[in-house]
């Protein structure tokens, strides 16, 4: 079985490289080196009799010719110059590193001169302002002014030196405590030396002092990325991506230092209506749990930490509170993503509101030796530099007057790529596994969820035996929302069962062109019995990720969801089409419903089991889940019945998401490589889960069997909807 998955994993690493193209392949491969590194070349010293010889007069003005049409030639161009002028390519090479180094030190020269300049204008303004206050005179012709109403202007500054004061007495009342508490003796009983609590007070003052700074230096970054077009923002074919050398010069110097080695720039930016209003959706944002609870398909887990700054004159208006969050993408080969961040919501205008995040590690002195402690808890300090920086990010949130708002979203990272599977790289590059238009998608059909789930408005079936009563409508997607969960996890979620165990099966289905391999992740964990009589038992968790090129998404989602052709991968509906009782639909786009489906089967054990199915989609991901509810209950929970009487749920289903080959959004290209997918037609990633209860306590070789089993069902299953929907390969991912 090694051998054979051995095998099957380098056909499928070959198959991989060919379908990818010769730009993806220099994307991916870390064995390449770039030519076009910016450092200064030093030559290397040489005997003393030898000195460097100077290039002439004639080779210095091609190469400024040439430097003028293209200042990151490529190693063909520099070798072409090269043999014109006399030169080898590798000096070619030097010279326009150093004469990049040289333009860029005359740029910064140059922008040090006009920021001095614009900084003593400004100075000599200020002071001639403040002179003609003090005075009561007229700037203009220097006579007297007579008392006037307070400007617009004065008006402002009037209110926020009250919203100072207001602060610094509440900051005054923080040491006042802080003192207090310092004061009282440890629990110990041994004393603590007043140099030490000086100290302590003295970093916590400074620590809050430094995220307050960071926190609105960052938000004037994120609301010039919000707002601005071009030359910022550059409008292509696939979209808006952004120009790192525009955004790099207008927030220098960098806000968070240099992208560390290996990590790799995602930014996308989104915009698009969503239903509710600004105030209540900054609310949701600006709370952990509802914030986790409203984007279930990509926030995994949020933790909030102390507050910096607690809102003035509006509610969460000035809000600053360290958060912590982990972010994953539905597949068992990805890791998912954590990073603390500021949260700081503001209110810009009436009705416009700007939530933005920004990672914190440099700022609380976690990538040096000096720590500061903020008292921030565990569960949120417990993962620093887990592969992702947060720089300036957030959403827009206007106010539309007719029950919507216009949201644009923004996403700026930088992420480890050495971290992301080969195949998942052009996803992520694309921006669709955490960018902009997945949090915006997400976010538009958590809302319209919502609005069913609280509507009085039920669509009856014509099977009037299975209609969905007003009460149960509720109760069946409250249902559905514990199943998604509960699928989620087992997908992404890290293994915290206890007596859990981790494995991995290789194996395949069919001969010939018709083979379906895959490497398939299992999972097994003990369940207990529950208090209605349910035994305990072995639960089997498997899934597995899958590669369709030039196989569109869409097309996979609408066949998952044909009822008529669900015998044909569903082993539950036993070969035969299922009959839908009754459904809510949740959202806009055909095929966001929930709904509860009969199997034609006339077995004495199937009849007693109805499927309870949620199916989602959206530009981002689509999802199909469904498990296998005991009739009765259903039922009773379709009439108004509560849902908690299902006490224990085993989902599978099957998670869609586009493969980064199709419109790729990502920033300006700093360097010569071309973007990811170019040539290629957009295919889809999918992930295939299946979870089953083994009966009583199975020995090994009953778990291996149960493993062979469970892996070559889901092979069957991918080999249906290869067909179905026509792809001409399929290419398991791989550890």
């Amino acid at each position: 079985m090694d051998n054979e998955g051995n095998q099957q994993r380098s056909n499928n690493e070959d198959v991989l490289h060919s379908l990818l193209g010769p730009e993806d392949q220099m994307n991916i491969d870390s064995a390449n080196v770039d030519d076009d590194n910016d450092d200064v070349y030093i030559p290397e010293p040489e005997a003393p009799s030898k000195r460097p010889k100077r290039h002439a007069a004639e080779q210095i003005q091609e190469l400024k010719a040439a430097y003028k049409q293209c200042d990151h030639p490529d190693e063909k161009a520099r070798r072409a110059l090269g043999a014109k002028i006399g030169l080898e390519a590798r000096q070619v090479r030097f010279w326009f590193q150093n004469q990049r180094a040289q333009m860029q030190a005359k740029a910064q020269v140059q922008d040090t001169k006009a920021v001095q300049q614009e900084h003593a204008a400004l100075m000599a303004e200020n002071a001639s302002l403040r002179h003609a206050m003090l005075t009561m005179s007229c700037v203009a012709c220097s006579g007297g002014t007579a008392p006037a109403e307070p400007s617009p202007e004065k008006r402002r500054l009037l209110a926020e030196n009250a919203r100072l004061r207001d602060e610094h007495m509440r900051a005054t009342a923080l040491l006042h405590k802080i003192l207090l508490e310092a004061e009282a003796p440890p629990p110990s009983g041994r004393p603590v030396p007043a140099a030490s609590t000086h100290s302590m007070l003295s970093a916590a003052v400074e620590g809050r002092g430094a995220l307050l700074r960071h926190a609105e230096a960052s938000m004037d970054q994120f609301l010039m990325l919000a707002t601005k077009g071009e030359p910022l923002w550059v409008l292509t074919p696939d979209g808006e991506v952004l120009n790192c050398q525009v955004y790099q010069k207008r927030t220098f110097p960098v806000l968070l230092g240099t992208c560390p080695d290996g990590f790799v720039r995602e930014a996308t930016r989104e915009a698009g209506v969503v239903r509710g209003a600004a105030a209540h959706l900054v609310g949701i944002l600006t709370d952990a749990n509802r914030w986790s609870e409203t984007f279930p398909g990509v926030v995994a887990g949020a933790t909030a930490g102390n507050v910096v700054n607690v809102g003035v004159f509006a509610p969460h208006n000035g809000l600053i509170q360290l958060m912590n969050a982990n972010l994953w993408v539905q597949s068992p080969r990805l890791r998912n993503r954590s990073v603390n961040f500021l949260r700081y919501s503001k209110l810009t205008a009436e009705g416009h509101w700007a939530v933005m995040d920004v990672s914190v590690d440099a700022i609380l002195g976690l990538e040096g030796s000096r720590k500061v402690d903020l008292n921030v808890d565990s569960d949120v300090m417990q993962a620093w530099h887990k592969g992702c920086r947060l720089l300036p990010s957030g959403c827009l949130v206007e106010d539309m007057g007719n029950g919507y708002c216009k949201v644009t979203w923004v996403v700026h990272a930088e992420y480890d790529e050495t971290t992301v599977p080969t195949m998942f790289k052009p996803l992520f590059r694309s921006g669709k596994a955490h960018g902009a238009q997945r949090w915006l998608a997400s976010l538009q059909r958590q809302c319209e969820y919502l609005s069913a789930l609280h509507s009085s408005h039920v669509p009856r079936s014509s099977h009037n035996t299975g209609t969905i009563s007003p009460m149960g409508r509720r109760g069946i997607m409250e249902l559905a929302q514990r199943m998604m969960a509960s699928f989620y996890s087992a997908v992404s979620g890290p293994v915290t069962q206890p007596s859990s165990s981790i494995d991995e099966w290789h194996g395949s289905n069919g001969t010939g062109a018709e083979r379906i391999a895959a490497a398939v992740r299992m999972v097994t964990w003990k369940k207990a019995g529950s208090m209605d009589g349910e035994p305990a038992g072995l639960v089997l968790s498997s899934s597995t990720t899958v590669w369709l090129p030039n196989t569109p998404p869409q097309l996979v989602f609408e066949y998952l969801c044909n009822g008529q052709c669900r015998g044909e991968w569903d082993t539950f509906a036993n070969g035969a089409a299922v009959e839908e009782l009754g459904s809510v639909a949740t959202g806009h786009l055909d095929g966001n419903a929930v709904s509860v489906l009969c199997p034609n089967v006339t077995d004495g054990i199937n009849s007693k089991m109805l499927i309870l199915q949620e199916a989602r989609t959206d530009a981002s991901c689509s999802i199909v889940v469904y498990a296998p509810v005991e009739e009765e209950r259903m039922r009773a929970v379709m009439n108004g019945g509560d849902h908690a009487s299902v006490d224990f749920l085993l989902p599978s289903g099957f998670a869609v998401l586009p493969d980064g080959h199709g419109k790729a959004r990502r920033h300006a290209p700093c360097t010569s490589e071309a973007p990811v997918g170019d040539g290629n037609t957009a295919g889809a990633l999918l992930t295939v889960a299946c979870q089953a209860l083994l009966p009583g306590s199975p020995s090994g070789d009953h778990t291996a069997r149960a493993f062979d089993d469970v892996g070559r069902l889901l092979c069957r299953a991918i080999k249906k909807i290869k067909a179905a929907v026509k792809a001409k390969i399929v290419v398991a991912s791989l550890m």
